[in-house]
């Protein structure tokens, strides 16, 4: 009954899609964080700022102190010589965005969607 009532209604099912298409485009801007090599976002941890990364260094400070630093504390209970480091850290970098994003609510998602692909 519900779902032929309420969420099939033209309205629910267009906040839905607006609702995917505003949470698919913050995971694509946010992916240059996700394309760079356990290196190069060690450094960019380590420093904030990395001169020769531009966007991405943007892009990391947008992210909050609080996921960052969860981020930091995950990675440090790694043992770095274990074979499997590399595939936790990036594990540990895809659940930052994710968290990051998932914590917005839907205002701030709405707004910051819209200033990072220029639509305002």
């Amino acid at each position: 009954m519900a779902m032929k009532q309420v969420f099939s209604h033209p309205d629910v099912e267009q906040l839905e899609l607006q609702g995917y298409r505003v949470i698919s485009g913050l995971l694509d801007i946010y992916q240059p964080l996700l394309k760079l090599s356990l290196e190069d976002f060690s450094e960019l941890v380590a420093q904030e700022r990395v001169r020769r990364l531009p966007i991405a260094s943007r892009l990391y400070q947008k992210l909050s102190t609080r996921h960052r630093l969860a981020y930091v504390e995950a990675v440090n209970k790694l043992a770095r010589t274990a074979p499997e480091f590399a595939l936790m850290e990036y594990y540990y970098r895809c659940r930052l965005i994710q968290d990051y994003i998932s914590g917005m609510t839907d205002l701030y998602a709405w707004d910051e969607y819209r200033r990072l692909m220029a639509v305002e």
